[in-house]
């Protein structure tokens, strides 16, 4: 009977060891079962009692020192003075280019005033000019100083205002005012010459015979 029981204490024991090695074992083969769970299960077949583990404190950071600290913040004011130039230099090229515009835009305005005044006087001359060639008086001589001699002509116009002896030779026809301008000799003809053909020159744009001021330009390059 000692016999019977032994075996069956034995058996129970060797079921109970081979459930827990399988266990273990199924822990093990599947991750479950790590060093604390282990640990806890040794101390749980033995009678134990766990003690929780203490509970990891995370690490403070670390105080800044004060050196650390008026490092940091001479490099903050480093930085910030330098933004600051930065700001300044920026400021004041754009102020410069303002002016430069204002300047600008001040000196066109004045400009701009000037060549419509300029314009204004120069229509007025072309419609006195337009008056004058127009007018009877005004052809009966045109024709006379065309058919006339080129010196005697010539001498005419040297007695003549220069606006009104450039009205005659910009409407002649250009051989004529070429005729006439070979006549102007002397220095003192000369310089009447070169102001006659700086008129021509302007006149170009609104006198009537082209080619007569043309012809003039010819004739004061051969002179020269």
């Amino acid at each position: 009977m000692a016999k019977v029981m032994l075996v069956v204490v034995l058996t129970v024991l060797a079921a109970h060891a081979l459930a827990l090695l399988g266990l273990l074992g199924y822990g093990w083969a599947t991750g479950r079962l790590g060093a604390e769970a282990r640990a806890q299960y040794l101390a749980t077949w033995r009678g134990e009692k766990l003690v929780a583990p203490a509970p990891v404190e995370a690490a403070s950071p670390q105080q800044e020192s004060p050196r650390q600290a008026s490092r940091r913040i001479a490099v903050a004011e480093v930085q910030r003075e330098m933004l600051s130039r930065e700001v300044e230099r920026d400021i004041e090229v754009a102020r410069s280019m303002q002016a430069t515009l204002a300047e600008g835009w001040k000196k066109y305005e004045a400009d701009l005033q000037r060549l419509q005044q300029e314009r204004a006087a120069f229509e007025k001359q072309v419609a006195a000019y337009n008056q004058t060639v127009q007018s009877e008086g005004f052809q009966k001589a045109l024709k006379s100083y065309s058919q006339m001699k080129p010196k005697l002509a010539k001498d005419d116009f040297m007695a003549m205002p220069d606006d009104q002896a450039v009205q005659y030779l910009a409407q002649m026809k250009s051989d004529t005012a070429t005729q006439i301008f070979q006549q102007f000799k002397t220095p003192q003809e000369q310089e009447k010459r070169l102001r006659l053909m700086k008129l021509l020159e302007e006149m170009r744009t609104v006198s009537r015979s082209g080619p007569a001021a043309a012809g003039a330009l010819a004739a004061g390059a051969a002179g020269r």
